[in-house]
């Protein structure tokens, strides 16, 4: 295991396919979670990937590449050329498996997973599909591609006194937090525990990679919404908002000033995050954020998903019958934990 090369966070973070999670930052979280950070620089710039260890009960290791590997747009040989090598590691390193799960969708990507030998595996990451659109178009037309009912409520939020401002102190990532954990509750999904969030977004806030906004009525904070910059798009991260919040439309006027601040930042795109991979689900745990989504516009996109090759077939068979009691195991510790 070594330490990050020169420049990594520029091939990996920064080139037009690059994500948050290949970046030395997320590394460093991880490491401080008990995690082992890899950094495999397969081609100069591109191919790359940054891969994550762990030791499992009696199975031995396992590997993940968090959103990786990231290789040039459209290179598909750059691609086919990073899964085999990372297969080839987790051969080296005697792994349970090596998972991967770039966001890709399956034309760009399923042909050299196959062709790499990797089996479809269970997702880690919750987002399997999102909303994204072009920013070429200036601010007017962008808000004028947006549906009639979120461009009144976009308006309304500035009509009812709501004000955006981005920030980084302590006390503004206190009070998302508090948003976001009143919005778990009502939305009913887990959310971690403060000093979780604290160490994750004072990281990626302070590497330059990621921005805090907070929406305020009479100067206090009812909503929250975080972005990442990733390659050449800004991604909505996480979102929260309090009742008041939500009476004075403060998360349609909060998105649109991200949406703004991105083209400002010179992104490409603008990804709104998850969404169902069926949205005609309404008991899809990701419908209601859908519904707000899609007003802002966008094509849907569907991610390859998770991806594993698997050097010990019967340990992997094993890991499979188990992995779904240690998650569950993992979360009840996260829920005591809060």
């Amino acid at each position: 295991m070594t330490g990050a090369p020169a420049s990594w966070d520029d091939s990996a973070v920064r080139s037009p396919n690059g994500h948050v999670l290949q970046s030395t930052s997320w590394a460093s979280i991880r490491e401080a979670q008990g995690w082992t950070a890899e950094y495999v620089r397969i081609g100069d710039p591109l191919p790359i990937a940054l891969v994550l260890w762990r030791e499992l009960p009696v199975l031995g290791r396992m590997g993940y590449c968090p959103r990786g590997p990231i290789a040039a747009r459209g290179d598909a040989d750059g691609l086919t050329h990073a899964l085999e090598t990372l297969a080839a590691l987790a051969r080296e390193r005697d792994a349970v498996l090596l998972k991967v799960d770039p966001e890709l969708v399956a034309a760009d990507a399923a042909g050299a997973l196959a062709h790499a030998g990797y089996v479809r595996g269970p997702d880690i990451q919750p987002v399997l599909a999102t909303l994204a659109f072009d920013l070429a178009p200036d601010a007017d037309a962008l808000m004028a591609g947006l549906e009639k009912d979120t461009r009144w409520s976009v308006r309304q939020a500035d009509k009812r006194g709501v004000t955006v401002r981005a920030v980084s102190d302590e006390s503004s990532l206190r009070a998302f937090y508090e948003l976001y954990r009143v919005t778990g509750e009502r939305a009913h999904f887990i959310t971690r525990t403060w000093d979780y969030y604290a160490l994750v977004w004072r990281t990626l806030i302070g590497a330059g990679l990621a921005t805090l906004r907070l929406a305020y009525v009479d100067e206090r904070a009812v909503a929250g919404a975080m972005t990442w910059q990733c390659g050449d798009r800004e991604l909505y991260m996480y979102g929260a908002s309090n009742d008041q919040g939500r009476k004075a439309y403060a998360s349609y006027g909060l998105q649109w000033a991200c949406i703004v601040g991105a083209k400002e930042r010179g992104a490409a795109r603008y990804d709104l995050g998850g969404i169902p991979l069926d949205p005609t689900r309404r008991d899809d745990p990701m419908y209601g954020p859908y519904l707000f989504k899609k007003g802002f516009g966008g094509r849907a996109i569907a991610y390859v998903g998770a991806h594993d090759t698997v050097p010990r077939p019967l340990r992997y068979r094993a890991f499979r019958w188990g992995e779904p009691l240690f998650t569950g195991a993992q979360r009840m510790l996260g829920r005591i934990a809060r």
